[in-house]
């Protein structure tokens, strides 16, 4: 099944507003609600997860001067694809003085799944964009931690035409030892952040580091923005570290 998203915000009497949307099944959108003074727009889908031969296309337009934050309802979960796989290809532009936070929900890989994701962020100078994604083992409660066939994700930003920072994620348990130091060095949960925003809200953000010492963080500049690598042992650690960090360079509280 072919998954289609077609979403774009503008201002509308002052106030950053949903002025042009259209989506087919199983996706919809929740009713937007204001987050501060973003407007909070949650990617709801009925059914119960991604499954074999799914393809997600989703083209996101966040007009000058508005302010978005787009999530989602709740745990994407990838189902055994078989030999099959499912893919999600995503393009995103943040125009001129627009910010986006961009806090998907965490993704769990079951047992004999293959995916392919792709995301290319298209930014203005002077905009901001915030991005928050974590993923998952397996059903890790279940004894199912790395049992997933093949995993990729990509995350291509460019500012103006130039690529500043790339996020290649490419897990593939048979032919690699994620428990061991290179990949997941013992966890089962990883989180990456990247922030491209006001120089003063980068250097808050490289400065930061988390109480939390059940955990492994590191922080690297990019071309330009911020990137930042968790692994954790459960994916609310990592959330909570999410939040520390929208409150420490204002997502949360604009």
């Amino acid at each position: 099944m072919t998954t289609e998203l077609k979403l774009e915000t503008g201002i509308w009497y002052g106030r950053t507003e949903v002025i042009d949307s259209y989506f087919t099944s199983p996706l919809k959108l929740g009713i937007p609600a204001a987050f501060g003074e973003r407007r909070k727009i949650v990617l709801m889908m009925a059914s119960a997860g991604i499954l074999k031969g799914d393809t997600f296309d989703y083209h996101i337009r966040c007009g000058a001067g508005t302010k978005n934050l787009l999530t989602e309802q709740s745990y994407t979960k990838i189902f055994d694809t078989g030999e099959g796989g499912a893919e999600r290809r995503q393009n995103i532009e943040v125009l001129e003085g627009a910010s986006l936070y961009y806090r998907p929900c965490p993704v769990i890989p079951f047992k004999g799944s293959r995916f392919d994701g792709w995301t290319q962020v298209c930014l203005a100078a002077d905009s901001e964009f915030a991005y928050g994604d974590i993923l998952a083992g397996g059903r890790v409660g279940m004894g199912e931690c790395f049992l997933f066939s093949h995993y990729r994700n990509r995350v291509w930003v460019t500012v103006e035409g130039k690529p500043v920072w790339m996020d290649h994620c490419l897990l593939e348990p048979e032919n690699m030892s994620l428990e061991n130091l290179v990949f997941f060095d013992g966890f089962t949960h990883q989180g990456t952040f990247y922030y491209y925003g006001p120089k003063e809200k980068q250097e808050q953000l490289f400065s930061y580091r988390p109480e939390n010492k059940e955990i492994r963080y590191g922080v690297s500049g990019a071309v330009k923005g911020i990137g930042i690598r968790i692994l954790a042992g459960c994916a609310q650690d990592i959330e909570r570290i999410f939040e520390e960090i929208e409150e420490k360079i204002g997502l949360r509280n604009e």
